[in-house]
Order: C-alpha cells, then structure tokens, then sequence
C-alpha cells in the first residue's frame, strides 16, 4: 500500500522532489567497473572438436587464452592460437554462458580484469574460427548454441560442450 505526502505525491517521490533532477548521481559502493578483459599466455593446450561430417576428432593447439567479461556474470572464454605467417586471422575457439551459482565475476577497472579464482561458467554457446574443417578454409566465425561447463582455476583451464547436432568441443590448458 502507498503512502501518499501533500499534494498527492507518493512518500518515495518527495525525496526526487527535494534534491531536484540536477543533483549529481553517485555509483555508492561499486567496487569498479563489470566488464573489461584477462589474458594470459599458455605453456600447454589441447583443443578437440568433432562434428558430424568430420567424426574423426580433430585435435589444434593453442597458445593464449583470453577471458572477457560483458557484465558481471557473463563470460567468454578464449582459446586463442594468434595468426601466423600468412595468415590474417586468429584460430580461436570460443565457450560463451553466464558464472555458476556460488562463482564471483572478475574485478574489472578500466576495461582491465583480474580474475578471482575459481570461475566455473555453465556454457551456452560456442563460437569458432580456424579450428575444424569449415571455418578453417574461409576464416569465418561460427557460433551456435551448446551445452557444456568450464572449470578455471589459474593453474588449469578446461571447458567442454555438446551442439544440439552431436558436435563436441573441449579444451584443456595450463600457463
């Protein structure tokens, strides 16, 4: 039930009221900004898909692994192997979903993020490009929906998902 002041005004307007629209806005206790990116280089990393028109896997490797998040809870996992001689695109492989429950975001100031060990991210999406048959001729990213997890600890990186036609993907790597 509203509470309602003089002049017909709700009891939480009287306050806007009061301080007027020119009273500057101030973010209280925000600990910086929720979006921004990691990356770090990789000594070890393994990448394996299988589709169903190439049911043999097909194994890559990579040498980076870039985490970026949208806003917090949100987050992209990266499997990065950068262009080389000839090349003018990044083999990437890309796990995309939101931070399991109990799991905290990155800590973010100025685009820039620190992760806070360990992320476990439910997987609904994957994206790649360069890494299997088809994207590897044209360059072309491609994405789709997925099911799958991540488990990110600082020491180890592993994500794995399932397309809704049988594909599979999953990446294992340390630093």
């Amino acid at each position: 039930m509203k509470r309602w002041l003089g002049r017909g005004w709700p009891a939480g307007l009287l306050l806007l009221d009061l301080i007027g629209p020119w009273a500057p806005l101030v973010g209280q206790g925000l600990p910086g900004e929720d979006f921004g990116r990691w990356e770090g280089g990789l000594r070890r990393c393994r990448i394996v898909s299988t589709s169903r028109q190439a049911p043999q896997q097909q194994t890559s490797s990579c040498r980076m692994l870039r985490l970026d998040q949208q806003m917090e809870g949100l987050l992209t996992v990266r499997f990065l192997q950068p262009a080389g001689s000839g090349a003018f695109l990044d083999h990437q492989l890309v796990f995309a979903g939101v931070l399991a429950e109990g799991t905290r975001g990155m800590q973010c100031q100025a685009s820039r993020c620190e992760p806070r060990w360990p992320l476990r991210l439910r997987v609904s999406a994957v994206g790649q490009a360069g890494f299997g048959e088809a994207t590897a001729a044209l360059g072309l990213t491609r994405a789709q929906l997925a099911s799958g997890h991540c488990q990110l600890d600082g020491r180890a990186f592993r994500c794995e998902a399932v397309g809704s036609e049988g594909e599979r993907w999953q990446a294992e790597a340390s630093p």
